[in-house]
């Protein structure tokens, strides 16, 4: 291996040691609670060396998020090639969503939890970082999945006519985020009932699919 491929190679191990930290950080933490002097601890860089890596906390929270994303992404056009018609493409598009929420919960809680809100964030640092912008159009991209899934099950007479696709899948994801971020109270009462987050999650999407069907 040539010394360029190597510092190229060692360069991508410490970026992604750097993105794993921040992940359990960010995951368990509100984003003003987390410095980059903590994240450098955990990888026992100094905070000066953070940033030849990422330019800010943002560019750093942003690079987290994408990578879960593209997780979340692979996983959903993988499942919904297995099918059909639009509506088993659909069935498989809700159980993707449900698998990359089991499988990567704190990914899932980023990507759906508070922080992550616009508001959150200083609108120039979003708008500059790159990977802010590949979360964006990968979200889109999963949105779209869902829509045309919809789209061809009204199409082939399997989901009632009267539907929106785009309102029905923005809907979904509306029920992703009120799961995320469900108080205390509502898990207490799912939770007198023996109702634990993997059947909550079929119940929603055997619910929503009765809703959705012709």
């Amino acid at each position: 291996m040539s010394l360029a491929k190597w510092k190229e190679r060692e360069r991508e191990q410490r970026q992604n040691d750097i993105i794993n930290a921040a992940r359990k950080l960010f995951a368990d933490k509100d984003f003003d609670e987390v410095s980059m002097n903590e994240i450098a601890g955990e990888v026992g860089l100094g905070k000066s060396t953070l940033y030849l890596y990422f330019k800010n906390k943002e560019a750093l929270y942003f690079a987290v998020c994408l990578r879960g994303t593209r997780i979340w992404a692979e996983m959903v056009k993988e499942e919904v090639e297995k099918g059909n018609t639009g509506l088993e493409k659909f069935v498989l598009y809700g159980n993707a969503n449900r698998e990359f929420s089991n499988r990567y919960p704190d990914y899932f809680r980023l990507l759906y939890s508070p922080t992550s809100i616009k508001k959150q964030f200083d609108m120039d640092k979003m708008t500059s970082s790159e990977e802010f912008q590949e979360v964006r159009e990968l979200f889109k991209e999963i949105m779209f999945i869902g829509i045309d899934s919809i789209q061809k099950g009204i199409d082939e007479g399997e989901i009632r006519p009267d539907v929106d696709p785009v309102e029905a899948a923005i809907l979904l994801s509306v029920i992703y985020n009120g799961t995320v971020n469900m108080g205390d109270w509502a898990k207490e009462l799912l939770e007198g009932r023996e109702i634990d987050g993997e059947k909550f999650g079929k119940d929603i999407g055997d619910l929503f699919l009765h809703m959705l069907r012709k």
